[in-house]
């Protein structure tokens, strides 16, 4: 039977940590052949644009796809389709706005468990938005942190960020006036601002032992990071080599020579020991992540799970039906 789950249901049901346990089991998979990710397929429309993103965890039994779409004055839509890999039969339907803010968080503290320091002082933000909320929550679960420092262009909202951190984790937080006071001296910069065609995080500004974390240059013309942050890290770790490669971030960074992309470890080599994570207290490390359906099938999952226990959601029956 399938089932209809909303931002509610979704919500309820799904915790940070059990949505990085959930991506370092689905890491884990990948390492053993058991992931199928084939090239997603954007369609730019008359002020917006169509993403369809399909996926296959063998391991886990599932398969199936991430719809967004972005229009203009409007903002994103998120849609997941879950699917049994034996029987073809459609488990759930789920908005899946929430899982893209937590999934995209729960992957990048799931890098910054192998990345980054064991202690953290200083944590800088560039964003105020949602994802730099789900990040510091995410990131909490895999590091302690005492000051948090945030910038982004609206002073309301980068305010309202740092009472937020005080309020939620009990530590000093602050809001800069420009990008490069929030990075000064954080040994984790966590890059979630909204990417234009401009880079916001300087090379310059990054001291050894940083580790650092982008999330917002995912299409071709957008940018986050400059090129010479790349070449500056010792170490530069993607969550998918070919959909980073395709990002604004990852194809300047190749056409300027600041990154060979046989250089970018995949997440996944990481988690499983294929690859070091970080080595010395004083190595620069990356991840640059662009998100991948595996990410949101293997959260899904989980919630499809705990949807069918808590009994929430509602049900489809047999939907759709199956031609013979």
């Amino acid at each position: 039977m399938a089932v209809l789950l909303t931002h509610d249901d979704v919500r309820d049901l799904l915790t940070m940590r059990d949505a990085i346990a959930a991506l370092e089991r689905a890491a884990l998979e990948q390492s053993r052949g058991e992931a199928r990710l084939p090239p997603r397929l954007t369609v730019d429309v008359p002020g917006g644009w169509l993403r369809m993103m399909p996926a296959a965890l063998l391991g886990r039994g599932v398969m199936g796809f991430k719809e967004m779409h972005s229009t203009k004055g409007v903002g994103v839509r998120y849609l997941i389709n879950l699917y049994d890999v034996a029987s073809g039969a459609l488990l759930a339907v789920m908005d899946a706005d929430w899982i893209t803010a937590m999934r995209t968080a729960a992957t990048s503290a799931l890098a910054t468990r192998y990345l980054a320091r064991p202690g953290v002082g200083r944590v800088g933000v560039l964003g105020s938005g949602e994802q730099a909320r789900a990040h510091v929550r995410a990131l909490a679960e895999v590091r302690r942190f005492a000051d948090v420092r945030v910038y982004s262009p609206r002073p309301e909202r980068r305010d309202a960020f740092a009472a937020w951190v005080r309020r939620e984790f009990s530590c000093d937080a602050g809001a800069e006036d420009t990008a490069e006071d929030a990075v000064a001296g954080a040994d984790v910069v966590i890059a979630a601002f909204r990417a234009s065609g401009s880079p916001v995080l300087r090379a310059a500004w990054i001291r050894p032992g940083t580790h650092v974390v982008g999330i917002s240059s995912v299409r071709p013309e957008a940018r986050e990071i400059e090129d010479r942050v790349w070449a500056l890290s010792d170490r530069v770790v993607v969550d998918d080599r070919a959909h980073v490669l395709e990002s604004g971030d990852g194809r300047s960074a190749v056409a300027s020579a600041s990154l060979d992309p046989a250089r970018a470890v995949e997440l996944w080599e990481i988690v499983s020991g294929r690859a070091a994570g970080r080595e010395g207290a004083g190595e620069i490390t990356l991840f640059k992540s662009a998100g991948t359906a595996l990410q949101d099938l293997a959260v899904a999952a989980l919630v499809c799970d705990r949807a069918g226990s808590a009994g929430r959601g509602r049900d489809l029956g047999e939907f759709p039906r199956a031609n013979a």
